[in-house]
């Protein structure tokens, strides 16, 4: 029964992610990605402690989990945020969403390397269908998929995006077990506020944020309160139920949620293609999800 709470639970979510990606979208044009990337993280950041006091989940740590914190933030969460705010505009849109549709196989790796969790010839199976689907979706958005000479850095930098997201996703659960979600979100997000502040710095000092508009705003409200704080908490709460590896096979959704809140909002195309291609992906995940016992992989 917790399975199934988890599994609606993790569905809002991808929801929502779904949709902070057209809203990042226009937040970053209306700015720029480096600054409202760290203006979403600060007030990431902030919501992060005031949510670890409100719950008062603090719990003191030896300098061994602290290192292993700040290893995760730097090597995790904020390289994704760097690889992937250079990445973007470097590749094309259909490159960045096959290339995104990776974490299943990135977290099934890192679990497979460490022996964390077994993989199972469903689950591989539920992957492959699943990265099919985006690419059915990909091809009837009739978004370019190249590998062009300047496209290769940008695939790859967006590669390295969700390798290290993976990397933060099955460490940040190990350390689940010993703290609160809460406590881990507060100090992630925290360094990496500092961290991508730093790079950001130069390009702050040209803007005046009074001069941002009221969209740039509400985007990074929405995308910092609800994708980064809210979501990450609810992320690792459903992983703590599911696995990480299950639980990654639902990030494939938000491109299916992305696309459909585009349609209604900016216009954008949604055909028969798309439809097929958002079946493929919840016929890989049902794979994933009711793997037996018996199939794992030696």
């Amino acid at each position: 029964m917790k399975n199934w709470y988890a599994e609606l639970v993790v569905l809002f979510l991808v929801i929502i992610w779904g949709i902070n990606t057209p809203i990042m979208k226009i937040g970053i044009e209306a700015s720029s990605p480096l600054v409202f990337n760290s203006l979403r993280l600060d007030l990431a950041a902030i919501a992060s402690i005031i949510a670890m006091v409100l719950t008062k989940s603090y719990k003191a740590m030896p300098m061994k989990d602290v290192l292993k914190i700040i290893n995760i933030s730097c090597f995790g969460f904020c390289f994704n945020q760097l690889f992937f705010v250079f990445g973007l505009p470097a590749t094309t849109a259909g490159n960045a969403s096959l290339v995104l549709a990776t974490l299943p196989v990135s977290v099934a790796l890192i679990n497979r390397a460490l022996k964390i969790d077994s993989i199972s010839r469903r689950l591989v199976l539920g992957i492959v269908i699943s990265l099919s689907g985006i690419t059915v979706i990909v091809l009837g958005a009739e978004k370019e998929i190249s590998m062009a000479g300047p496209h290769i850095v940008g695939t790859a930098s967006i590669l390295m995006a969700q390798f290290c997201y993976g990397y933060y996703t099955v460490f940040f659960q190990r350390l689940t077990e010993k703290y609160s979600v809460y406590q881990i979100m507060a100090c992630v997000t925290s360094i990496c506020a500092i961290l991508f502040g730093v790079f950001a710095f130069p390009e702050f000092r040209s803007i005046n944020l009074s001069d941002f508009s009221a969209t740039v705003w509400y985007c990074a409200i929405f995308s910092s309160l609800f994708a980064v704080s809210l979501g990450n908490s609810i992320w690792f709460w459903v992983i703590n139920i599911v696995g990480t590896t299950r639980a990654s096979m639902y990030h494939n959704l938000n491109p299916v949620f992305a696309i459909a809140f585009a349609w209604v909002t900016l216009g954008e195309r949604f055909g028969l293609l798309q439809v097929i291609g958002a079946v493929m992906i919840f016929w890989g995940l049902y794979l994933a999800r009711n793997q037996g016992r018996g199939e794992l992989m030696a």
